[in-house]
């Protein structure tokens, strides 16, 4: 008779607070996005304020406003 000794590493359980911020990050990317295409720019405007109340709110995150930022640069060749 022989032991088997069976090591395992215990799960990894995704905390929902990340998905719930990564979710909300997005969203306002998205509606970002959206008030610059239809030229909707008072909703713009207003997004861009949301972000920067985001931003002060969470100074422990990279701030989204630079991901704003960001998306007016052409990608690298």
């Amino acid at each position: 008779m022989s032991l088997r000794l069976i090591i395992s590493a215990p799960a990894v359980i995704a905390d929902p607070f990340d998905s719930a911020e990564a979710d909300l990050r997005a969203r306002y990317v998205a509606d970002y996005l959206a008030d610059s295409r239809n030229g909707d720019v008072i909703a713009r405007d207003w997004t861009l304020y949301e972000i920067e109340m985001y931003d002060a709110a969470n100074p422990g995150q990279p701030p989204l406003m630079d991901e704003i930022r960001g998306l007016d640069f052409p990608a690298a060749a």
